[in-house]
């Protein structure tokens, strides 16, 4: 089963990113654009795992005891190679406890996956992998503006993803409220 673990955001997040998706695209940036009901900030991609990983994962998610703590979107980004952008996404503000709840999980993640993740963790939410872009790529992503925004609460999930030639299908199998 192909799994990862999200944050979960609200529908007010899902509005900016659309919003944000539709100026990019009137910029002249192509890209696979996430889906409205698709947006979520991804902590974990675990990959193809067993159903007793699964379990063990969801059981994780049950149990892990942390402190509500905000989370701010506070800007526009994108990663890059070769000096091209591969993907535009909000970032959210640097965060101690966001910090800490990704060492802790990772530790435990790495012994019921049997995998290890990265320790650089950049919390962003996806709005596209891009395909092609304006020759001015870099001056027209200055331009854009981004509505500081807290996320509300902070939901954890276990989600399933399963791959179609229209795009990826994201069930939850496990949720917890923070």
């Amino acid at each position: 089963m192909r799994c990862f673990i999200a944050l979960e955001v609200g529908e007010d997040v899902k509005q900016q990113c659309l919003t944000h998706i539709v100026r990019l695209k009137k910029m002249g940036f192509q890209a696979k654009w996430v889906e409205h009901e698709n947006l979520h900030i991804t902590l974990f991609f675990l990959g193809e795992i067993s159903e007793e990983q699964m379990k063990r994962t969801a059981e994780l998610l049950k149990n892990i005891s942390f402190d509500h703590f905000p989370l701010l979107i506070n800007r526009l980004g994108y990663f890059e190679k070769y000096s091209k952008p591969t993907t535009v996404w909000l970032g959210l503000k640097k965060s101690d406890p966001l910090q800490q709840l990704y060492s802790k999980m990772k530790t435990e993640l790495e012994a019921i996956c049997n995998q290890s993740f990265s320790k650089k963790f950049i919390p962003h939410l996806t709005l596209g992998r891009i395909k092609k872009t304006p020759d001015d790529w870099k001056d027209k992503i200055k331009t854009i503006t981004v509505k500081k925004e807290m996320l509300g609460d902070i939901v954890l999930s276990l989600k399933s993803s399963t791959l179609t030639e229209t795009g990826p299908i994201y069930k939850a199998l496990e949720t917890k409220v923070i």
